[in-house]
């Protein structure tokens, strides 16, 4: 990775992931502490960013690294 590669969330694979352990929105979004599943929506259809703790606790909750949610691209 060079300083020009743009890194992104892989949003495709995070709400893959989701589905796949049967999660709904509004259990991630209980999981990371947020008030409402408004939020954790807002940050899986790309409309908000994601920290880098929430990032943390979803990697360890998929049994991924942070890197493996990333798509970076040059």
């Amino acid at each position: 990775m060079n300083q020009k590669d743009k890194v992104d969330v892989n949003l495709k694979l995070l709400k893959s992931l989701r589905e796949t352990h049967c999660k709904s929105i509004s259990d991630i979004a209980s999981y990371l502490g947020y008030k409402t599943s408004t939020s954790y929506w807002l940050m899986e259809c790309g409309r908000r960013g994601f920290s880098i703790d929430a990032l943390y606790k979803l990697a360890k909750l998929y049994k991924y690294t942070m890197e493996g949610l990333l798509l970076v691209r040059d």
